[in-house]
């Protein structure tokens, strides 16, 4: 006998589950991945503001700290000299990026 009405209960709840399951495992794959995107950025724009920050002064005149706002988050360039190296650093919430 065949069943021309549509579905069975135990068929949609089958199906029902799958898609649940294929959910709980996407969901998230993509927050995780849209968390480090928007971390990426950040960093891309903390990378452009030094480049901004070391660009406006001749090496010698460089001034301490800096503070930029970017998109709602707070940026410090600041530049660095040590017995070895020179280098300029920005940092951003708990986050440090130095080039040298």
């Amino acid at each position: 006998m065949k069943n021309e009405r549509g579905f069975s209960f135990l068929e949609g709840l089958l199906s029902l589950s799958f898609l649940l399951l294929i959910c709980i495992t996407l969901f998230p794959i993509v927050f995780s991945m849209m968390n480090k995107l928007s971390d990426g950025k950040k960093e891309m724009i903390g990378y452009r503001l030094l480049y901004e920050y070391v660009e406006q002064y001749p090496v010698s005149k460089y001034p301490l700290k800096q503070t930029r706002l970017s998109q709602g988050i707070q940026y410090e360039l600041f530049y660095e000299e040590n017995a070895e190296n020179r280098r300029a650093c920005f940092r951003y919430e708990d986050h440090q990026k130095c080039v040298e």
